[in-house]
């Protein structure tokens, strides 16, 4: 199991339940971080502990104190991930600080999402591999995931949407739009700026609530 110990499970579990000195945290951090470079240089498959290792500079007898394995890294990462995407999740709850019916409130929303999406972007990119392997890894992704849209889908529908508009299935089309496009700017090398950022923000604003003020 690539370097693991005959153990490796008693050693890495117990070390994710307990609490962790600043050193401990550090070293942590630097693990999850080696983990998405990996990735993102070698893709989940091709990826290693040792390449997790050697990027953090640290031992696997290290590396096994924190995780068991390597999927229990990406599981953590996951975990992470999802943990930091809560936030966007209030844009669902009546009078949130956040009311994306104002396009400036919108923008922050889609800046939001784009930083995310950014900061695990190698971890996106491979979700859906990920979820083809490891069950806890794709439940926790289409858990955020329908999260995000019954936010979204949640807000449609308190702005009255005209005709047959389904606010479930505009949440879920606005996702699925923020999603693929980050993949193809990053696919295509160009960064998602804030001009990018701008014309998403105005399409979808004009598509969900066009009798609002921009």
């Amino acid at each position: 199991m690539d370097g693991a110990p005959a153990d490796a499970s008693a050693v890495g579990v117990p070390a994710s339940k307990r609490a962790l000195r600043s050193q401990g945290r550090q070293t942590m951090r630097n693990l999850l971080d080696a983990a998405m470079e990996a990735i993102d240089e070698r893709g989940y498959h091709g990826t290693r502990v040792k390449d997790v290792v050697d990027i953090a500079n640290t031992s696997h007898g290290t590396f096994y104190l924190y995780f068991s394995n390597k999927e229990d890294l990406i599981r953590a990462l996951t975990i992470e991930a999802t943990s930091e995407a809560s936030s966007l999740y209030a844009v669902s709850e009546a009078g949130s600080k956040l009311d994306i019916e104002s396009w400036d409130n919108l923008r922050q929303w889609v800046a939001d999402y784009s930083a995310l999406w950014s900061r695990y972007a190698p971890l996106f990119r491979s979700w859906t591999d990920l979820a083809s392997i490891d069950p806890v890894v794709g439940d926790q992704n289409r858990r955020m995931v329908a999260a995000h849209i019954h936010a979204m889908a949640s807000r449609i529908a308190s702005a009255g949407p005209t005709g047959d508009l389904d606010p479930e299935v505009a949440g879920m089309a606005v996702i699925a739009m923020l999603d693929r496009f980050h993949f193809m700017r990053d696919f295509m090398g160009e960064p998602t700026d804030e001009a990018a950022l701008d014309t998403l923000t105005t399409m979808v604003h004009r598509a969900l609530f066009p009798s609002s003020p921009g």
